[in-house]
């Protein structure tokens, strides 16, 4: 049995682009299951140099046992791919978007011609848990400190908060995991984006290719950029930013009225119809729709989302944006 079927029998209920949004609803997910993530392999000796000249952040703490945000830029220092950046056990994984990987590995393999490395979509199994409710199971893998990652059985656990682990494993390895869960204990990509949206991480989804900084999306807050490090793809617009500029516009988290998303990308107006930002992601829920954002940070009255009115209000993010 296929692991979507496994995932189907399951009682997996799937979005319009195949997904698994979720399996029973209104419940409170232990286990979240990431069928829109997919991972790329990053091996050979000479990954850490090779990835250090593409991605904003510092490859050498990820070398040494820590995960972070990075993107892969342009030459306008626009993010095209975003990844969570993972040591592995002989190199370095890279978790984003399914939808987008080919084109991820596509801008990697690009720059990699004269590297000694291998690049290739690998069948890990994403998946986030309540460590609470994991601890008895996770048997092999010691749980890290916060920001930071563990080996174990083929597999890779990182501590994305306090309460929240993200493991890659393999299939069989998520099979037996998921046994140990009621369907109202497991969720899927919904889940996964309010615990994000929550925690104030935006992604580069498909639609948003090419609009923003890492900066506009908080990735300079989140150990995301390192201005330290040195030149990589895109690296002296982003820097001219930093030293020199001043950004007028960052990710938000927004709450409106349920039933009001769109794709990412899509362009936020105000009263007179003037672009003021554009979605990055967004889940509804029954109650209300949980939204990142990035927006002019002078912005004040009306908003609206393909001509919808919003009846929107601002939510605290987990960390401080700069004054």
């Amino acid at each position: 049995m296929s692991w979507q079927q496994f995932l189907d029998d399951l009682g997996a209920q799937r979005n319009s682009n195949g997904e698994v949004s979720h399996f029973s609803a209104g419940s409170a997910a232990s286990l979240i299951v990431g069928d829109h993530l997919a991972v790329i392999s990053v091996r050979g000796p000479e990954t850490e140099k090779f990835l250090q000249g593409q991605l904003t952040c510092e490859l050498r703490e990820v070398s040494t046992g820590q995960w972070h945000l990075a993107m892969h830029l342009d030459l306008k220092g626009r993010g095209q791919h975003s990844y969570m950046v993972l040591p592995a056990t002989d190199g370095i994984d890279l978790l984003t978007s399914r939808r987008r990987v080919d084109d991820a590995l596509t801008a990697l393999k690009k720059y990699a011609m004269f590297s000694k490395v291998t690049l290739s979509v690998q069948p890990q199994i994403p998946l986030l848990l309540d460590q609470a409710a994991a601890k008895d199971i996770l048997q092999g893998i010691p749980v890290p400190a916060v920001g930071h990652c563990s080996q174990g059985n083929s597999s890779t656990l990182a501590r994305i908060s306090v309460n929240t682990l993200l493991l890659l494993t393999p299939e069989d390895g998520a099979r037996n995991l998921l046994n140990h869960y009621t369907v109202a204990e497991l969720g899927g990509v919904d889940d996964w984006l309010r615990i994000e949206i929550d925690a104030g991480i935006g992604h580069i989804l498909p639609g948003g290719e090419a609009l923003w900084l890492p900066q506009a999306l908080n990735y300079d807050l989140l150990d995301g950029v390192n201005f330290k490090k040195g030149c990589y793809l895109g690296q002296e617009v982003v820097a001219r930013m930093h030293f020199k500029g001043k950004m007028k516009q960052r990710m938000q988290h927004l709450r409106w009225q349920a039933g009001v998303t769109a794709a990412a990308g899509s362009v936020l107006r105000g009263a007179e119809g003037q672009s003021v930002g554009e979605l990055v992601s967004a889940v509804s829920g029954t109650q209300h729709t949980d939204a990142l954002v990035v927006l002019r940070l002078d912005h004040q009255g009306a908003l609206l989302l393909n001509d919808q009115p919003l009846d929107w209000q601002t939510i605290d993010l987990p960390y401080p944006l700069p004054s």
